[in-house]
């Protein structure tokens, strides 16, 4: 299992599997943008990717 799941569409956000909710809105992602990883894309590109503000607040800056 995937430990982040990213959205690689405009939003350009990324979510921790483990801290999900329904209000993540994961399901609404569409496949063609989403991509489940066990690399945490805040990091590895800090000035493109926000964390979730939901299930991932210590990363989320917007």
């Amino acid at each position: 299992m995937a430990t982040y799941i990213v959205n690689t569409g405009p939003n350009k956000e990324v979510h921790r599997d483990a801290y999900k909710v329904a209000q993540c809105r994961i399901g609404e992602i569409s496949p063609s943008h989403r991509l489940d990883t066990n690399e945490d894309y805040t990091v590895t590109y800090p000035t493109v990717y926000d964390g979730c503000r939901y299930c991932y607040a210590s990363k989320h800056r917007k």
